[in-house]
């Protein structure tokens, strides 16, 4: 029997499954395509969160860790259990990278710059390791530290800043290390959608002393929230001495520590840093030269520092499979996620790899997604489906990014929507595929859309641990019953007659044919 053409992975971001209505934009959304494919092909329930996909137990997923555990076709350990682990055991304290710039500060009297995200998220960062640095500080007899607190409340409530900043004080007052210097939202800080303008905002608050003036962070934080501005939105804020100046400014020759695990949201400011030949706005004659750079994690080939944690290798993705097979691949989505389906589906390697296709739609320039929760879907599918009609593709990974961006707003209408608009559109790609003799397989990375809202009224903003879809249209398979993220990739394979590579120690859901 041949195998199908073309194989499809339809993933539909943070399209989580939760037993409970209310607050959950995925049930209460109407769509007739995912209730059809229920009662229609074999479908089950994968688990994408925790241990699973190499996250502490109870961790929530996210796009970035799901996206790597897919296309790896195995457990990915992450970088947030590999430095905890690193911390747990006394490692951290000896890195040499993160070592080398508390001296190189100490050595040559200059300060000491922690850049994070202030929150227990677990997707970008965690606040456990702002202390692990600042106790590696006093370690070093380093006092000239300062953070610049990046406020979360996406991936934690939206209010939950305030208690996040009161436990960075205490922190610094038990250590007797550390001055918060800055405070900004994240929506500022960690763009990764080159609106500059944002960007710029937090950079001039660091470098310049630019902005709202508080003389500690959890005033700005307050005055913020008595605005109805929360966290994550936090206008990049500027702490101040007692004769109103700023406690201190990001200068030359100063050594700074970008604290965030997750590259994509950190790129951007570290390279108005590092980059001499920056062009995404006019950084002023205050630029600081010379900084001693490092990134915990590898952010980027863009951005030019130091390292403390370098990736693992990870062979013989499905990527790398598929090429080895002479097999063609599309990989699709809008801006957004763009990312996801190429550089972490490939195990973070950005290069286009032999017989593969890259199709990025932009995605639509709106200050949240609540705003167009269709984003470009339409498009994305569109695109998608012309591929399929022209019979070039072997094997398609797509992702729609609705649930996920506009679940993030914490509002439930727009995210019913953006649930909806899914539906439609994973329905036309289906609807081609299976016209051309091919099978799709329909899954999400993670939850979101799923709890908009508490038990309590409250926005939750935050990805789910709940499971999420895999249905398998082709009525001639049985599954077998509920499994990981680390399964899909394997199943591709089996579907595809292709041999799995002993990298992938998932295992393929297809348990038997009838």
């Amino acid at each position: 029997m041949s195998a199908p053409k073309p194989v499809a992975l339809i993933i539909m971001d943070g399209f989580g499954l939760r037993g409970t209505t209310e607050g959950n934009a995925v049930a209460q959304a109407n769509k007739p395509n995912y209730d059809r494919y229920l009662k229609q092909y074999p479908n089950t329930t994968l688990t994408a969160c925790g241990e699973a996909v190499g996250l502490p137990e109870g961790q929530m997923g996210n796009s970035e860790v799901g996206h790597l555990n897919i296309g790896a076709g195995r457990i990915v350990y992450q970088d947030l259990t590999r430095i905890d682990k690193s911390i747990r055991e006394g490692e951290f304290y000896d890195n040499e990278t993160l070592v080398a710039a508390v001296r190189n500060a100490k050595n040559t009297g200059k300060k000491l710059h922690l850049y994070a995200l202030v929150s227990d998220g677990g997707v970008h960062s965690h606040i456990n390791h702002l202390f692990a640095m600042l106790d590696l500080a006093k370690k070093e007899d380093m006092h000239e530290v300062y953070i610049h607190a990046f406020m979360d409340g996406r991936d934690v409530p939206p209010d939950s800043g305030k208690k996040f900043v009161q436990d960075l004080v205490a922190k610094i007052e038990e250590v007797g290390v550390g001055t918060i210097a800055t405070v900004s939202g994240r929506y500022y800080a960690m763009d990764r959608d080159k609106r500059w303008d944002r960007v710029e905002k937090a950079y001039r608050a660091m470098v310049y002393g630019e902005g709202p003036k508080y003389t500690d962070a959890l005033q700005a934080i307050t005055a913020s929230y008595s605005n109805s501005v929360f966290d994550e939105f936090v206008e990049p804020s500027v702490i101040v001495d007692s004769e109103g100046k700023p406690v201190t400014q990001v200068q030359s020759g100063d050594s700074v520590v970008f604290l965030n695990f997750r590259p994509d949201r950190a790129i951007q400011l570290s390279q108005v840093f590092t980059n001499q030949d920056f062009r995404g706005f006019d950084r002023g004659p205050l630029f600081p030269q010379d900084l001693h750079f490092v990134c915990l994690t590898t952010f980027s080939e863009t951005v030019q520092g130091y390292v403390a944690y370098s990736p693992k290798n990870l062979d013989n993705t499905l990527g790398e499979v598929l090429v080895q097979q002479n097999k063609k691949q599309l990989r699709i989505a809008e801006t957004e996620k763009y990312p996801h389906v190429t550089f972490f589906f490939s195990g973070g390697r950005d290069e286009e790899l032999p017989g593969e296709t890259r199709i990025l739609i932009n995605s639509p320039k709106v200050a949240t997604y609540d705003l167009q929760p269709e984003m470009s879907a339409y498009e994305v599918a569109a695109a998608c489906v012309a591929e399929i009609e022209a019979e070039r593709q072997d094997a398609i990974i797509l992702n729609f990014a609705n649930p996920d961006m506009v679940g993030h707003s914490g509002m439930l209408e727009p995210t019913i929507k953006a649930v909806e608009v899914t539906d439609e559109c994973v329905g036309k790609v289906v609807d081609a595929v299976v016209a051309k003799g091919g099978v799709a397989i329909i899954i999400a990375d993670h939850g979101n859309a799923d709890m908009v809202f508490d038990e309590n009224g409250r926005p939750f903003t935050a990805h789910t641990t709940n499971p999420v879809p895999f249905i398998l249209t082709d009525e001639n398979v049985v599954l077998r019953d509920r499994g990981i993220l680390a399964d899909v990739a394997p199943t591709i394979l089996d579907l595809m007659g292709l041999p799995q590579p002993a990298e992938m120690t998932g295992q393929s859901m297809i348990a038997s044919r009838k």
